[in-house]
């Protein structure tokens, strides 16, 4: 027989599952939880995103320009820009009229002589925005070039550039 101190034989404890489940629960259910954590993550992509939206991250500055021209062969036009963002880091910007191309567009910095390169990659339509390195120095590849690239597995340039201007500071 058990007593009303809810003890049975051996000393274990009975407990009362029905008591137990009418207890009112402490904690937030986890789907609440998860929900909310949803929800804070949403409200603070949507408040940078606003915020980049309304102008409220501050502007790149503008540290070199440049006209891109057409060459043989290319009526397109374009222009370029290298950009400082507030975090330091710089960026070229470039823009062109679409152009017909055999393979793909290929965004090139080059020397003043053309005889040496930096490749920045592959321009996949008329707006392409490039991390430039830190240690890359524009004033010795201040030449833009976009380039006509046949999908031959070659690196190199092909000799067949759609627009090119020279940056100016």
């Amino acid at each position: 027989p058990r007593g009303d101190d809810g003890a049975g034989r051996g000393g274990a404890t009975v407990v009362d599952l029905d008591a137990r489940r009418r207890r009112p629960r402490r904690g937030v259910p986890y789907p609440l939880a998860a929900a909310a954590a949803a929800a804070a993550l949403l409200v603070g992509g949507v408040s940078v995103w606003g915020a980049q939206r309304l102008g409220l991250e501050p502007d790149p500055t503008v540290l070199a320009t440049a006209e891109l021209e057409p060459l043989a062969g290319y009526t397109a036009r374009g222009s370029a820009e290298v950009d400082e963002r507030p975090d330091g880091t710089r960026q070229l910007v470039v823009r062109t009229d679409p152009a017909d191309v055999d393979g793909f567009k290929e965004v090139w910095l080059l020397a003043p002589d053309a005889q040496r390169m930096v490749s920045l990659g592959v321009m996949a339509g008329d707006e392409a925005v490039f991390v430039l390195p830190e240690n890359l120095d524009v004033g010795e590849f201040p030449v833009v070039d976009v380039s006509n690239e046949p999908i031959d597995g070659d690196p190199t340039h092909s000799g067949d550039s759609i627009v090119r201007g020279v940056l100016e500071v």
